[in-house]
């Protein structure tokens, strides 16, 4: 197949539904600033952490009533995933880097988290993106439960070119911040595969410009 699907992208607009989840009433949610705690949850160095920080970053962490289950980011200037990123300009803002904590899995804490991040941010931020590698389902219903909107494949072309392929509402695809950044193509389904990253190479990793 010419184009490899990677990821699937989705966005929320301010004004959009918050379906409603079953109750999880131990759990709550606060933006974090403790560097330490963040570096600890992350499994990373003190500067990366503070790197997002001073980057228009905002961390969220998910709590079962004391303990740290969960945390994802919200960008306001670029978010990206392990070397590729792509700007973020207001009022959208970039959801990504969620983890939940191994134990606190099948609870419903991912989309209890990016609702309250919605909540916490609708009122300074009106587009909210979002996305998932393609083989990760949790993620996928977790995104679809807190009510995201599919907009776009993203797909390595023959080239080795990353674009998106809008699916759904073309407005609301065309405005996602990672395909004004790399480009739109019109794909047809059949003419798409699901990438297998069980056979991931260096060189899959290497990106034509």
């Amino acid at each position: 197949m010419p184009h490899s699907i990677l990821a699937i992208t989705y966005t929320w607009w301010r004004g959009d539904d918050l379906p409603l989840l079953l109750p999880l009433p131990e759990f709550r949610c606060e933006r974090v600033a403790d560097v330490p705690l963040l570096a600890d949850l992350h499994n990373l160095n003190l500067a990366k952490i503070e790197a997002r920080l001073s980057d228009a970053n905002t961390a969220y962490v998910a709590y079962i009533e004391d303990e740290p289950v969960g945390y994802g980011w919200s960008g306001a200037n670029s978010v990206g995933v392990a070397d590729v990123f792509w700007p973020i300009t207001s009022p959208d803002r970039g959801l990504w880097d969620f983890f939940t904590l191994e134990g606190a899995r099948g609870r419903g804490i991912y989309p209890h988290l990016l609702q309250a991040i919605l909540r916490s941010e609708q009122g300074e931020a009106e587009k909210f993106w979002i996305g998932h590698r393609v083989d990760n389902y949790a993620s996928q219903r977790g995104i679809g439960k807190a009510g995201f909107q599919l907009v776009n494949f993203v797909v390595l072309g023959p080239e080795r070119q990353l674009r998106l392929v809008p699916r759904g509402n073309r407005v609301r695809s065309h405005g996602d911040p990672q395909g004004r950044h790399f480009g739109f193509i019109e794909v047809a389904d059949e003419e798409m595969a699901v990438f297998n990253f069980g056979d991931l190479k260096d060189e899959d990793l290497e990106l034509s410009p």
